[in-house]
């Protein structure tokens, strides 16, 4: 057990209680394998099943010291659309965003990385559109990236799952997202690094390392693909993955973590 201040003592009792804190709890993180070591604490601390995995990007400056693109987090809450609008928890006080994603969900844990399209296709069941809430109860948690996002796990606070996508075209769709009206991002998620089946490779090998465990059914959001976008409580957000899906959220208050 660690000595002294615990970050992940300090994100779990605002995650439980839904409070904001002033600022990311002391010492923060200064290694990744620090970081992910917070996150797996807090992760069996909230006591529920990790029912995907988020993949975020490092910033630029800091992926030739880290050796790494991508960083993941656990995702512990998801949530289907339909046709209704989403709810998008989001910390009052804290950090909040929302963004755009494919969802890749796994039919089984491949055993070597995936090669292109038709290879990844074979280990997924499922692809839908798709929100990510990104929101932490620490304000300043984006100061300190990436160490604090990946410590409190991924700043991940549920999957909004869409529609269903034509595998064949889902990484080609032209998307785009809009914050309270205003369009504030465009792109497509082959153009995010190496696209959706990278971000499964990145997981794999997180998976092979023992930093994190994949399973069957569990979902892959893939990348933010017009950007992290904030989003204050009563916003809305809608997102169009060209002619394929339509789907929309507002966001409300974080009320406290039920596992």
């Amino acid at each position: 057990m660690p000595h002294g201040p615990d970050p992940a003592a300090a994100l779990l009792a605002a995650r439980l209680s839904g409070q904001a804190l002033p600022a990311f709890p002391a010492p923060v993180p200064a290694t990744l394998a620090d970081a992910y070591d917070i996150q797996q604490r807090l992760t069996a601390a909230l006591g529920a099943p990790v029912r995907g995995w988020k993949v975020g990007r490092i910033p630029p400056a800091l992926i030739e010291t880290l050796g790494a693109e991508r960083v993941a987090g656990p995702v512990l809450r998801i949530a289907e659309l339909g046709d209704a609008m989403g709810e998008a928890r989001v910390f009052d006080g804290g950090a909040g965003a929302i963004e755009a994603e494919v969802m890749l969900r796994l039919r089984a844990v491949p055993d070597a990385d995936v090669n292109g399209s038709d290879d990844g296709a074979a280990w997924i069941d499922d692809i839908r559109a798709g929100f990510e809430v990104a929101s932490s109860p620490a304000p300043d948690v984006h100061a300190h990236a990436p160490f604090g996002i990946v410590a409190d796990i991924g700043i991940n606070n549920g999957l909004l799952l869409g529609p269903s996508l034509d595998r064949a075209d889902f990484a080609e769709l032209a998307v785009e997202t809009r914050v309270a009206g205003e369009l504030v991002g465009t792109g497509r998620a082959i153009d995010v690094l190496d696209g959706p089946w990278g971000s499964l490779n990145f997981l794999l090998g997180l998976h092979r390392r023992g930093v994190i465990t994949l399973a069957p059914g569990q979902w892959i959001s893939a990348g933010a693909i017009t950007g992290v976008h904030p989003i204050a409580i009563g916003q809305h957000a809608e997102a169009r993955f060209g002619a394929a899906a339509r789907i929309a959220c507002t966001a409300v208050t974080e009320t406290g973590f039920q596992s």
